[in-house]
């Protein structure tokens, strides 16, 4: 469950159950590598002690789905066998594991322990993609702290700043923009071409292809997976990046975080149009919380961020100058530019003051109603 305010820009909050889709499986054998049928298959989350269970096919073969990431430990046992135990199984998010327990003769009282390593490369999918854990997310700095900005051009072939669509600047990047899409390019694609998940669920939104409806905090992830180039069936629709997110979970202990970021205009310059340095106050906050509802069963973890944000801008616009539609005008009459300096004259704005609506009329003539309409348009508008 997770909570988000924007506070007076935008509010948006969002409740969902958990959603796991990680795998475990494998095919356990003898001493002659034949397959062990029947074996009882046991797979215990480390930070839950949830426990779930298993028997192995005719062939030896099992799998375990709908697992959330994070450590476990396996054990296999058959009679006449030892106890084959794997401890530090570390699932990624998304991910499916292979192992091959292998079990000795002997009494069930023997144990064999193994300890496992880290899944440097993935043998049973093909594809070019990077895990961003938890780690890096919590020390990572963020503009805007927008994980998919900030962290995506980490995993390798992966290309563009993380700025927002039609902008060349990361510092756009924000966290409580309404459907962001983001300069990430993958296997030569247009950033329209991406797909973004959260918890195995797509959040593309729907009025254009390759933006995000949900933006999970940094502080609520515990896994970013960045794939370049994902042909497999159950996620290759999008032939750019695909971006997923895997939340964090309850466990048996009550663990969270307080989060404040500030920033403002103590260390900005003006521009050479500027007399004064913009106003500018920003304030990110947020918390979150998880741990046991039933001990070894059932978990909760929610969260909450919050945006306060006071800002100045100023914008900078050309306009030809009455010189240079005179000298356009004289020289060139009966060119295009001449007719349409004369039509389309813009409206006059002087930049000495600050004007009212009186005066803005006086110096546009006829390029508003009067106040004798209105909600019509003028006369000289026809009517449709």
């Amino acid at each position: 469950m997770s909570l988000s305010d924007a506070g007076h820009q935008s509010e948006r909050h969002t409740v969902a159950l958990a959603q796991f889709n990680s795998s475990l499986e494998g095919t356990v054998t003898d001493a002659t590598r034949a397959g062990i049928p029947r074996a009882e298959v046991t797979l215990v989350n480390d930070q839950t002690q949830v426990t779930l269970r298993a028997a192995t096919s005719e062939i030896g073969f099992f799998r375990i789905t709908q697992l959330p990431p994070g450590a476990y430990r396996l054990e296999v046992r058959r009679d006449g066998f030892k106890v084959w135990v794997q401890t530090n199984l570390e699932l990624q998010g998304g991910e499916v594991r292979t192992v091959y327990p292998a079990l000795t003769v002997g009494e069930q009282v023997s144990r064999v322990e193994v300890t496992a390593v880290a899944n440097v490369i993935e043998t049973g999918v093909a594809k070019i993609s990077r895990s961003v854990e938890e780690r890096t997310i919590a020390q990572t700095p963020m503009v805007g702290r927008n994980i998919y900005g900030a962290l995506a051009a980490l995993a390798p072939g992966i290309t563009g700043n993380g700025g927002l669509f039609g902008s060349g600047y990361a510092q756009n990047t924000d966290s409580f923009v309404n459907e962001p899409g983001f300069q990430i390019n993958a296997a030569g694609q247009r950033q329209e071409q991406n797909e973004y998940q959260v918890d195995g669920t797509s959040v593309n939104g729907n009025s254009r292809d390759g933006i995000a409806n949900l933006t999970p905090q940094p502080d609520t992830v515990q896994e970013m997976r960045i794939s370049a180039n994902s042909f497999s069936a159950e996620k290759g629709r999008n032939s750019g990046a695909l971006i997923e997110v895997f939340t964090k979970a309850g466990t048996n202990q009550l663990h969270g975080t307080l989060s404040e970021f500030h920033s403002d205009n103590k260390l900005t310059s003006r521009t050479i149009f500027q007399n004064l340095i913009p106003a500018s106050r920003r304030n990110e906050f947020g918390f979150t919380a998880g741990g046991p509802v039933i001990k070894n069963k059932t978990f909760v973890f929610g969260s909450y961020y919050g945006l306060r944000s006071s800002v100045a801008s100023t914008s900078v616009v050309r306009e030809e100058t009455p010189e240079f539609r005179d000298f356009v005008t004289r020289t060139f009459p009966n060119s295009i530019a001449a007719k349409f300096l004369k039509v389309g004259a813009p409206l006059a704005y002087p930049t000495s003051q600050i004007n009212t609506v009186a005066q803005v009329r006086t110096l546009n003539p006829g390029a508003y109603p009067s106040d004798r309409f209105p909600a019509d348009p003028p006369p000289s508008v026809p009517q449709p």
